[in-house]
């Protein structure tokens, strides 16, 4: 066998080994959220939880769906949504989504994108999501302040907290802009803006591409309100919108693989805002999670190695 080879496969062996590693770390400790979840799961209603299935399904299907409209060399779709569900995988390794990014990256790298090329799909794919979730919080906080049969008292509370959550998120930014120097930063940002001129010469993708990712951010949110239905919280979409964006925020803000702890915390703060009971909140926080993270997780390890045997990242 050839050296180059041997330390190839070498490589390859060190990564699964890593992957176990951490797949033991993260999962290890989960136990007993992992085996609350299951008893929820007992006692709610089978047909909301396919229905929250489904719609987790959808935004991995949606995801890969932005993806191919953002790509500036073709991608198959089947590939691409497979890599989704890698992704996922690699993401419940890796705190503040740096797995998904990585993974997409490589993904790109792997089918004919160069190190810019790549690097703008995956910026703009994070744009659009971000504004997508912009738009339809802001279309939610026009329905409250307009409707006065979903204004609730803690709204302010709330609104005040994602407010924070942005506000920390600017900061941030403009710190890491500050360490990694500005002219470093002016750089890359002016390639990231040559590239993106790329997609005039076809600008209906990126209308298609913010649909398909505010697709998912839906899918995300009716998955949530499903999960409420199962535990009997009946709240309006626009309240569970405003909540899960508050749910991110605050996974995003903890420095753990997939926000773990808390997301949680966040949802059943958010819903314990709206005068939901705080056993309900937490049932209901538990059964998504355990619906969008810990049921795909056994696909994504699948995903994750098929990915690696066929080569695309």
């Amino acid at each position: 066998m050839k050296p180059e080879t041997t330390i190839s496969l070498s490589r390859r062996y060190l990564v699964v080994a890593v992957v176990l590693v951490l797949t033991l770390y993260i999962l290890i400790p989960q136990i007993g959220i992992f085996r609350s979840s299951w008893h929820l799961l007992d006692r709610s209603a089978a047909a909301w939880i396919i229905a929250a299935v489904g719609l987790t399904t959808l935004t991995y299907l949606a995801g890969a769906m932005t993806y191919c409209l953002l790509a500036m060399k073709p991608l198959r779709y089947k590939q691409t949504v497979l890599v989704q569900f890698a992704a996922m995988f690699v993401n419940r390794l890796l705190p503040a989504g740096l797995g998904a990014i990585g993974t997409s990256y490589a993904y790109l790298k792997r089918h004919r994108h160069n190190a810019t090329q790549a690097g703008t799909v995956v910026a703009m794919n994070n744009l659009l999501g971000a504004v997508g979730h912009g738009l339809l919080v802001a279309f939610a906080l026009l329905a409250f302040s307009g409707g006065r049969t979903v204004l609730l008292p803690s709204y302010g509370h709330v609104a005040s907290s994602i407010l924070k959550v942005l506000v920390l998120a600017l900061l941030v930014s403009g710190g890491l802009a500050v360490v990694f120097g500005w002219r470093r930063f002016g750089r890359q940002l002016a390639k990231l803006r040559s590239q993106a001129f790329s997609y005039h010469q076809r600008p209906w993708r990126l209308p298609a591409a913010l649909l398909s990712s505010v697709t998912l951010t839906l899918a995300n949110v009716l998955c949530l309100l499903v999960c409420g239905l199962a535990v009997g919280i009946h709240l309006p979409f626009v309240v569970v919108l405003l909540v899960f964006t508050f749910g991110v925020g605050a996974g995003t803000a903890t420095p753990v693989p997939g926000g773990l702890g808390g997301f949680e915390a966040g949802l059943t703060a958010g819903f314990v805002a709206y005068h939901v009971a705080a056993p309900a909140a937490l049932a209901t926080a538990l059964l998504y999670r355990l619906v969008s993270y810990w049921l795909p997780l056994g696909f994504g390890a699948l995903a994750f190695a098929v990915s690696r045997r066929e080569r695309l990242f």
